[in-house]
């Protein structure tokens, strides 16, 4: 065999097998995000923490919502300015913690305005997606709902 052709294999070797090594760590972030149908919840919002729990009708809105946003989530790549303005806690008709939406508002951080963040009770998977306001509107919708204190701009 002449060198030139076991450079060649070999460099075809190595490029299959770094590409094959980086698509296995990269397509599990591909998969689209289950959500589970939820049946109860609360939600706490704003620096003073003021917790509630969700109506029927709210719980409708959180199902639909993330029945038409199943796509376009991604790994947190970035660290967020604070924890959130407002979390959802939602839980299964087993009455079992099954995610948390995580949802700046524009009271901590503007440049995270309608960014939601979707976690496993144990906050072992998180993703991530910022969306439009139209898109964004439903959770906002619940979110301000009820008065709270808003925290002073910094």
């Amino acid at each position: 065999m002449r060198k030139e052709t076991a450079f060649i294999i070999g460099f075809v070797v190595f490029t299959v097998s770094t590409a094959a090594l980086i698509w296995t760590f990269a397509i599990p972030n591909f998969k689209p995000v289950i959500f589970p149908q939820v049946v109860s919840g609360s939600v706490d919002v704003g620096p003073m923490h003021r917790t509630r729990a969700l109506s029927t009708d709210e719980i409708r809105t959180v199902n639909d919502w993330t029945a038409h946003h199943k796509s376009g989530w991604g790994p947190l790549s970035r660290t967020p300015p604070s924890s959130g303005d407002a979390h959802l806690l939602l839980k299964d008709a087993q009455g079992k913690d099954v995610m948390v939406l995580t949802l700046w508002t524009g009271i901590s951080a503007a440049d995270w305005n309608a960014t939601v963040f979707v976690e496993s009770p144990d906050g072992t998977q998180v993703h991530t997606q910022s969306f439009s306001n139209k898109e964004f509107a439903p959770l906002r919708m619940i979110v301000d709902r009820f008065p709270y204190h808003h925290s002073s701009y910094p």
